[in-house]
């Protein structure tokens, strides 16, 4: 069927006004699908697909609903609604009286229009209608059947509760009063005060009576589920092509769909962000892996090969760069890390959908933290190194005829190495690695200190003065000795109130973070001893040494005792036991 040709609308027969239709007829009058038919002596109304109502035919008191000046109208015409809200009317459902006609609309508002000369408009007045006209007596509530009997007219409201207007005679409209003309919507008050809940209205036809066909309405309270489909006359489980339970059970919903597209969206956002950061990453060049070891630059396919034209590798590059660049370097993966963890932040207030986008970002982020710390790392060691080069060699005595010379000399020396040794001890170091070169490069200090300070003793013994060939090696111990009588929890906390960069919640946070302070301090002081082919002088008794290390081991034991007193009071603070 082409566009604007009418569709094969119903089929007609039987007795309709004055005339006997023995023959059923194919009416084709309206254009597209039709929903309800309403038949009146001499026209025709049609509830159309679209919710327009369609009449035709002829109706001197207005159900055609045209207006005054079409009370004839031999091709189907739209019937106009007055807007509401400015928002145009679809209608769901159209009954017809006697002569007047109900309209019900999606937005379960009523109109009617037709005779009015019962009231069985419902609008307030005994005035006919040729167009539909809104029932405001029902435009407070929803609205969700209507039924048109011959001049009375129903609604039933989405609180199951059932109004009446019309035609009234010996109290056919079932309310609690006679008055034979009832010209607005009045609730039944009898079922309203039961309490009971009115699920819907039903119009039966009981038998004749002296010619004339008796109705009864049923306001239905308690009723059973619909069919299913299996239920009805050949029917089948389900629709052909509808899911099962089980399948729609497993179903995504619309509102899962469109999570799982914003998931997809959001991962190709994240994805083209990372990709950039990661060329970026390439373009740094520094902190890369060294390749198989042998110290060559890590390739990539998404990397840009324009910028390594120098031919450098990645130890190469590591050895000899400035160090500006190396934190230049650094200081690039420390914006990474925050743009990235900014962005784990965001994603992470969303609720579902994001651990792939999380993983993608976190692993980028632990890649960025692992370069940071292979740059720094070259850093701490390029800086160990270039003190290690300003190192003097040992100076060694051969003129023992000048010795107050060779005297200073060897005290000049130890300046310079006490001065290195500074240096060295307070060179920031980030992992296990670097300060293991930190210590052995001022164990060999301490050695140089040494040797210079016996060949000082020796100097001593040759001149006939006071000397003692064990000093030195028990100066060695002594400075030890001295460093860790430094290290205590009551220093450290007053460092901590001048401007400690970290903040805590409570005492007892403050007090364990101070404790775990001093006991790494001490262990660094005493780690040394752990090589005591290196560390230990033979002609400083073991006893000395031993008695270091038991004194350390006290320390942490102190400081054990004083976090165990300090806890212990805080549950008795707080009621614990």
């Amino acid at each position: 069927m082409t566009s604007g040709q009418p569709a094969k609308n119903f089929w007609l027969w039987g007795t309709w006004g004055k005339r006997k239709i023995t023959a059923p007829f194919l009416t084709q009058k309206v254009v597209g699908k039709i929903r309800d038919v309403v038949i009146g002596q001499s026209f025709i109304i049609a509830l159309e697909e679209s919710g327009t109502l369609v009449s035709w035919g002829e109706d001197k008191v207005g159900c055609l609903g045209l207006g005054t000046d079409r009370l004839n109208q031999p091709e189907p015409a739209t019937i106009p609604f007055p807007r509401l809200d400015e928002q145009s009317v679809k209608v769901v459902d159209v009954q017809f009286g006697r002569h007047h006609v109900m309209a019900l609309t999606d937005k379960g508002k009523v109109y009617t229009w037709g005779e009015n000369s019962v009231g069985q408009l419902g609008l307030g007045d005994l005035q006919t209608r040729f167009e539909p006209a809104l029932v405001e007596e029902l435009n407070a509530y929803t609205v969700m059947q209507v039924v048109a009997v011959d001049n009375m007219s129903y609604a039933l409201t989405a609180h199951g509760v059932v109004y009446a207007w019309g035609e009234n005679k010996e109290g056919t409209l079932g309310l609690e009063h006679d008055s034979p003309k009832v010209a607005r919507p009045e609730p039944m008050l009898r079922m309203k005060e039961q309490g009971t809940h009115v699920k819907k209205l039903l119009v039966k036809d009981c038998g004749t009576t002296n010619g004339k066909t008796s109705k009864v309405l049923i306001a239905c309270v308690e009723m059973a589920e619909s069919l299913s489909f299996k239920d009805l006359p050949g029917g089948f489980a389900r629709p052909l092509g509808e899911l099962s339970a089980e399948a729609r059970e497993k179903a995504l919903s619309k509102e899962q769909e469109r999570e799982i597209f914003e998931g997809v969206d959001l991962m190709r956002k994240v994805m083209d962000k990372v990709l950039e950061m990661w060329k970026h990453v390439l373009s740094i060049r520094h902190g890369s892996p060294y390749e198989d070891g042998d110290g060559g630059q890590h390739e990539d396919q998404f990397g840009d090969d324009s910028l390594a034209t120098d031919n450098c590798t990645g130890l190469q590059l590591d050895r000899f760069v400035e160090l500006e660049e190396l934190r230049s370097a650094e200081m690039e993966m420390v914006s990474l890390i925050d743009e990235s963890s900014t962005q784990i932040r965001e994603i992470k207030s969303r609720e579902k959908g994001t651990k792939n986008i999380l993983c993608v970002l976190s692993v980028f982020v632990d890649m960025c933290r692992l370069r940071r710390e292979k740059i720094r790392s070259t850093i701490s060691t390029r800086e160990l190194l270039d003190h290690k080069r300003g190192i003097d060699g040992t100076i060694v005595v051969n003129d023992f005829v000048n010795r107050k010379a060779q005297t200073n000399k060897l005290k000049d020396a130890n300046e310079r190495l006490i001065s290195a040794m500074s240096k060295v001890r307070k060179q920031e170091v980030p992992n296990f690695f670097a300060r293991a070169l930190q210590d052995s490069i001022a164990e060999c200090i301490e050695c140089k200190l040494q040797v210079h300070a016996t060949q000082m003793e020796h100097l001593k013994s040759v001149s006939n003065e006071p000397s003692d060939t064990i000093k030195p090696a028990l100066q060695v111990l002594k400075e030890r000795w001295i460093s860790l009588r430094n290290v205590s929890v009551y220093r450290m906390y007053q460092e901590f109130q001048r401007g400690g960069p970290k903040k805590f919640g409570s005492d007892e946070e403050l007090l364990t973070f101070l404790c775990q302070s001093s006991d790494s301090k001490i262990d660094h002081i005493i780690q040394v001893d752990s090589d005591r082919l290196i560390s230990r002088d033979l002609l400083v008794p073991a006893l000395c040494y031993d008695l270091l290390l038991e004194n350390a081991e006290l320390r942490k034991m102190c400081n054990a005792y004083q976090l165990r007193v300090l806890l212990m009071r805080s549950d008795q603070k707080n009621g614990r036991h």
